[in-house]
């Protein structure tokens, strides 16, 4: 999943002022649409290099909370970036199933965090399916996201309004949130139970906005989780009569064909949790937080910047209770205690690496070479964006030519008969001669991207 900078690259590349006026004149002629100058002010926030979306985000807020006589329109225009940005991630998850697969292996440690500690507690600020996807590849390993036993079913529909089947969806009313009494699994349960603080792509409000909504896997399997998320996002809000359009909603008929709403739960911009503000997620969700970190002596953050003060606030108040608590910070760049925990310095430890070699370390897991050699490079990849996409490229076209021309060598020593190559000279038959050329060109792949490592000092 793209990190903030990556996503606000994206974004931006896709919003472009003129496509931002294009889709507005095109709203206009709807019947919708924004004013002048609320599309003018909010470019010049676009234009800027020095903010990520998160903050383009907050921006919209705090115009809205400023209660001018534009303030509803840059609210809608909150919930319409916001909504954009949903299906940003939504499409990195249906296009890449294949990729996801194959790479959750990098995640194997978690498994043994999950042995050592019964449950397992994440809380993850994330809104990607990622944490689940991993729950059904290893054996045993369940997980709960709090919510209750009761189970509801969403109709699957085709373009013609015809029911397909249905979708599973796991439900936690707001009364159970309010009192508590999120279900999660006890002490000495092996399993995850995992806390989206920031909303997820499969976490819905409805009844009104009154319940939480989490759509469950078609099956126990990556296929699973993604495919029901695609079938949310498809296959319920099918309306070609009367189509109903709903900003960072999903519209869909119920069982008797009555319209029904399932609000999108992404908590994003800079005021999250802020009782100066509105938003979708209840806020007893962070108070679930404040109370559940208190069943753990230690808490490993990956990846998180300490960009979010309610969450550092929750984590300093835990750190500050009790001496005996640790906080382990996993940062490639981890090289100082941010600023707000360094009257308990001593009690946070500083991991300067990435998330996969740190729970491999954790896990005694040892990569072969190659796996090891190609997460080093997606790293580095991630950091350095588009140049280190380049370069790659172009690393890997070298590598296929060399290939190819290998082949093509070969090939020009058979002799010709009737007009084609003889390749019953080759001694062997053509599919051990592909399998050699396959083994010499992994081979070659290996040293030349020991090479292309070792030259960026990566």
């Amino acid at each position: 999943m793209p990190l903030v900078g990556d996503l606000t690259t994206e974004l931006k590349t896709w919003l472009t002022p003129e496509k931002l006026r294009s889709f507005n004149e095109s709203w206009r002629s709807q019947g919708g649409g924004y004013p002048d100058n609320v599309i003018d002010d909010f470019v010049g926030v676009l234009s800027r290099s020095d903010l990520h979306y998160e903050n383009m985000l907050g921006y919209l807020e705090t115009q809205y909370m400023r209660g001018s006589l534009a303030s509803q329109e840059y609210d809608h225009l909150y919930a319409w970036l916001v909504q954009m940005v949903y299906f940003i991630l939504y499409y990195r998850h249906i296009k890449n199933v294949d990729y996801i697969r194959r790479n959750l292996k990098y995640y194997d440690g978690l498994s043994t965090f999950a042995d050592d500690n019964k449950p397992l507690w994440i809380f993850s600020l994330n809104h990607d399916l990622i944490i689940e996807c991993l729950a059904t590849t290893v054996d045993d390993l369940p997980l709960s996201s709090g919510f209750t036993s009761e189970v509801v079913r969403l109709p699957r529909r085709n373009q013609s309004r015809t029911i397909t089947g249905h979708l599973r969806a796991e439900v936690l009313p707001g009364s159970d949130l309010e009192q508590s009494a999120m279900s999660f699994f006890q002490y000495g349960t092996r399993g995850i139970n995992l806390l989206k603080l920031h909303g997820a792509l499969d976490i819905f409000t409805f009844r009104d906005g009154k319940d939480l909504l989490k759509v469950l896997p078609v099956e126990n399997s990556v296929d699973g989780v993604l495919d029901a998320l695609r079938a949310t996002n498809e296959e319920l809000n099918c309306f070609p009569e009367n189509s109903v359009m709903a900003t960072n909603e999903i519209a869909y008929a119920d069982e008797i064909g009555e319209i029904q709403f399932l609000r999108r739960s992404l908590l994003a911009g800079a005021y999250k949790f802020n009782p100066r503000s509105s938003q979708v997620l209840p806020r007893p969700l962070l108070k679930h937080f404040q109370s559940y970190v208190n069943y753990l002596q230690s808490l490993v953050c990956i990846g998180y910047g300490f960009g979010d003060s309610h969450i550092n606030q929750v984590m300093r108040e835990w750190l500050e209770f009790s001496a005996d608590r640790r906080l382990v910070i996993v940062k490639p760049d981890a090289t100082s205690v941010p600023e707000e925990f360094l009257h308990v310095a001593p009690q946070v430890e500083l991991q300067p690496s990435t998330a996969t070699a740190y729970l491999d370390s954790f896990a005694g897991i040892v990569r072969p070479k190659r796996e090891a050699n190609e997460k080093r490079l997606a790293s580095w990849m991630r950091r350095c964006g588009d140049t280190a996409k380049s370069e790659i490229q172009m690393f890997l076209y070298d590598h296929m030519r060399r290939q190819v021309d290998s082949l093509a060598e070969r090939l020009k020593m058979l002799p010709v008969r009737n007009g084609d190559l003889d390749t019953d000279a080759l001694g062997v038959p053509v599919d051990e001669l592909i399998e050699d050329v396959r083994k010499r060109g992994l081979a070659l792949y290996d040293a030349e991207i020991e090479a292309f490592l070792a030259s960026r000092d990566i």
